[in-house]
């Protein structure tokens, strides 16, 4: 019996946007720009990035942008030339649009990058982008899957590529726990998302047949042999015409992991940390004492007795799983632990003592019972009961006098009542 495929077309809205730069470049800049994603992610995890951005400007380690340039590739060194060339691939990148919608007609098109740059003596590449240009469309690793240049950068098939990279962000980054292996994309977005329109691939807009072996058999022949997932798909006709292509995707048995708890050294010795001023010397200095060990217990956005470490590579990582941080999610870490720095090391914490670390000096509304007004309270200490839910809060008042709230806090709502600055809000806390 044949299977019955759900005919809800899904369409990731993070990926198109993606894509509608991508599919007008060859393959060439298709190759050049992914490795500038991947340089930025690589950059994130390692706590390289967070001083490097500015606005229309962005700088990158040249060593790391030629080693994810060499991932997965057939060559082993990048020479003067081929940077050269990376360099003119980088500003001749062109964004064609077209807009008609209600009173609005019209087209255009507009540079990405107008300016690209290495400097030998810092060791580092410098692009400006067109003013036209969305950085978020270069730099959105929130939300698009972490490339693995090792799989796309042996890809022939600039089809491969971006098939590829679709079921990627379809499957999400948990192997053992993907969150989709199945799609149903109907011919037109297949066109769309490879590129093909009918000005420069006539044949392909007629025959389906053709477009189909000489874009998704090659692209899934590829992606099957030479990357970590494994696809298949079936046609699927409305009448005689091919209307769309049911794909199934999912990753490869060797690729996918127990999940792996290491054992926690709960007595790591904190190191005395010098206040940086300058966030490299921190960086640095962390990455020296602290690689292999761990740094930091229950940091803000974690759970409280989530440990966190730096692995031998220099990549934070959850100790109670196993797992590396998102590049996202190591950058705001390490903004965190340069603000934070008096809890490098320190990892024998308490619930209590977590959340006194993480909320002390901030600031809640309260109502003061007595006096029937609100009053400003900086937030002293987080008293956590026995069942983990319930907490007590002590605070100092505008007036600098002492007060516990008892009884009225659980730590997830007072989570979201803590504020960094003071707003002026309806309290509800009574003290």
């Amino acid at each position: 019996m044949a299977k019955k495929y759900n005919l809800d077309l899904y369409k990731h809205n993070d990926f198109i946007k993606m894509v509608q730069v991508k599919k007008q470049m060859s393959f060439q800049q298709q190759r050049i720009f992914d490795t500038m994603l991947s340089t930025v992610q690589e950059m994130k995890k390692t706590g390289e990035f967070i001083d490097l951005v500015s606005e229309g400007e962005l700088k990158m380690d040249l060593d790391v942008f030629k080693e994810q340039l060499l991932k997965g590739a057939r060559i082993k060194k990048v020479n003067r030339k081929e940077l050269e060339n990376a360099l003119e691939t980088m500003v001749d990148i062109k964004f064609k649009y077209s807009v008609k919608e209600g009173n609005i007609d019209k087209i255009g098109t507009f540079v990405i990058f107008q300016k690209a740059e290495i400097d030998f003596n810092t060791r580092e590449i410098s692009v400006i982008f067109g003013k036209e240009f969305r950085t978020d469309n270069l730099l959105p690793t929130s939300n698009y899957t972490a490339l693995s240049l090792k799989f796309l950068n042996i890809f022939s098939s600039q089809y491969a590529r971006l098939l590829y990279q679709y079921f990627k962000m379809l499957i999400g980054k948990d192997y053992s726990k993907p969150f989709r292996t199945d799609i149903v994309l109907e011919i037109d977005f297949i066109k769309s998302l490879f590129g093909i329109n009918e000005s420069t691939h006539k044949m392909y807009s007629q025959n389906t047949s053709i477009m189909l072996k000489n874009t998704i058999e090659p692209a899934v022949s590829q992606i099957n042999k030479h990357s970590d997932i494994n696809v298949s798909y079936e046609k699927i006709k409305r009448g005689r015409k091919i209307h769309c292509l049911a794909f199934e995707f999912n990753p490869k048995k060797e690729f996918i992991k127990d999940a792996k708890v290491d054992i926690v050294d709960e007595n790591t010795p904190p190191l005395f940390v010098p206040k940086f001023k300058k966030f490299k010397d921190f960086r640095n200095w962390i990455l020296k004492n602290y690689k292999d060990k761990n740094i930091v217990k229950g940091p803000n956005g974690f759970l409280y007795d989530t440990i966190i470490k730096v692995t031998k590579l220099g990549y934070l990582s959850n100790a109670m799983t196993g797992t590396d941080l998102s590049p996202d999610s190591a950058q705001d870490l390490w903004v965190w632990l340069f603000e934070n720095q008096n809890r490098i090391g320190i990892i024998n914490l308490s619930h209590s003592e977590v959340l006194t670390q993480n909320y002390q000096g901030k600031f809640i509304y309260v109502h003061d019972i007595e006096l029937k007004k609100a009053r400003r309270a900086k937030l002293l200490q987080v008293i956590v009961h026995p069942d983990n839910i319930k907490c007590d809060v002590i605070v100092l008042v505008e007036e600098g006098e002492e007060k516990i709230i008892r009884d009225y806090y659980t730590v997830k709502t007072l989570k979201l009542d803590v504020k960094e600055e003071i707003n002026i809000q309806e309290p509800q806390e009574s003290i």
